[in-house]
């Protein structure tokens, strides 16, 4: 049940900032429920869809968390649910080479955050923040980052990923159900080895459900989610929402509302198809131009470097995507690409899928329901009310990182990065 929040933003600071995105050439940007009939196409009705029906106090409200290096204080997570997530992810990435492709997990030379303990720990702190839980096993292949396009090669390779890849899914099966997390995803975005095997995906979806007895979903890239054929066994339909828009630098608000209709149609069928309501288990763009097109090809890493920021671009973005999908019946909710803890630097985050302490924020506490005086105001950034990381000592050899694993290479959908 989702909890009553006091809504602290005032009407004069939202007008100011929603002014600031339509000097920007943005469009008409509202806050709320209320922007949600102003921008929607005229006489618009949607149909609901037998037996698929979300209340909107259920509706999913979330954000993705980025596991940290150390450990973390306790309240960490507590920003969030000021902004108005009611759900967070939890992410306990796995790791795979594409020559050699055993899973490894829960590695004393990973992130804390990702670990199984730095998981439980996440778990009980995202609790004392009021926050329910997505449990959401992730990979990361050598050489690409990105896991939509690995698939194992030979009949040898074949078996031992997927029998690493039982292990790794079974494992945090167990971590969900001991601490009673209300839903888990069997997957994200390893789709050529969903489309390849389902019924593999069948029979292990069945070994979790013998030891979790909360919700299940997998995170479908967007444009492989139509073609699984196991969401039968599901009970929601987990979509990550990266879909191409348009390639203005900064589009008004009204085209990406027009632009999400033709995807609305296919993801409509889907739920009607399957029975099951569509949750956007990744929604997401960065603060930079274009961010609503095609963002695989944006520059990542260090081709990055020197890029402007752009966060009128971001926060129009979030705001059609809500004003699109937020009152549909069959509508899950979503979860946001992504939320750190600790205060992470302006400039580290200036041209990051990161909302905080950007107009991204400011739209999505307002659609959530939040505290949105947590953004920025106009040309004056705010600091983030995140307490500070509490940091524990490192492995003597260190994290494993990103660049340990090689350079992501930049995907034909998705995003790449960790």
């Amino acid at each position: 049940m989702r909890k009553t929040r006091v809504v602290t933003r005032g009407p004069g600071f939202v007008a100011a900032v929603l002014a600031l995105l339509v000097s920007a050439g943005c469009g008409s940007i509202g806050a709320g429920a209320d922007a949600a009939a102003a921008g929607r196409s005229a006489g618009l009705r949607e149909p609901t869809i037998p037996d698929v029906s979300v209340r909107p106090e259920d509706r999913i409200r979330g954000v993705s968390f980025s596991a940290p290096r150390r450990e973390m204080a306790s309240d960490a997570l507590q920003p969030a649910a000021a902004a108005g997530a009611d759900w967070v992810a939890v992410i306990p990435y796995a790791f795979v080479d594409p020559a050699d492709p055993r899973v490894a997990f829960d590695r004393e030379r990973q992130f804390w955050g990702e670990t199984a303990g730095g998981v439980a720990r996440t778990i009980e702190y995202a609790r004392g923040s009021g926050l329910s839980v997505l449990l959401k096993p992730h990979l990361w292949v050598r050489g690409q980052g990105w896991p939509g396009e690995f698939e194992p090669r030979t009949a040898e390779q074949w078996e031992t990923f997927l029998s690493d890849y039982r292990e790794y899914i079974l494992r945090f099966a167990e971590v969900a159900d001991s601490m009673d997390v209300e839903m888990l995803s069997v997957g994200t975005e390893v789709d050529l080895v969903a489309l390849a095997r389902p019924e593999y995906w069948r029979a292990l979806i069945a070994e979790v459900r013998a030891i979790y007895g909360g919700r299940l979903t997998y995170a479908a890239n967007w444009d492989k989610y139509a073609r699984i054929e196991f969401w039968d066994a599901l009970d929601l339909v987990g979509v990550d929402a990266y879909f191409p828009l348009a390639d203005d630098p900064t589009p008004a608000v009204e085209m990406l509302v027009e632009a999400w209709e033709p995807w609305s149609d296919e993801l409509r069928e889907v739920a009607r198809t399957t029975g099951k309501p569509i949750l956007f288990a990744e929604f997401g763009y960065r603060s930079v131009d274009g961010a609503a097109g095609r963002q695989w090809e944006l520059p990542e890493g260090r081709r990055a470097r020197g890029l402007p920021s752009n966060g009128a671009a971001q926060a129009a973005a979030y705001e059609a995507m809500f004003r699109v999908w937020w009152n549909r019946p069959w509508f899950a909710g979503g979860i946001a690409w992504k939320w750190y803890a600790g205060t992470p630097s302006a400039e580290w985050i200036a041209t990051d899928y990161s909302p905080q302490g950007k107009a991204a924020e400011t739209v999505m506490a307002s659609w959530y329901e939040g505290d949105a005086s947590a953004g920025v105001r106009p040309a004056v950034p705010l600091p983030l009310r995140v307490p500070a990381t509490a940091g524990v000592p490192a492995t003597a050899a260190g994290p494993i990182t990103a660049a340990a694993l090689g350079p992501a290479r930049v995907p034909s959908g998705g995003r790449p990065e960790r």
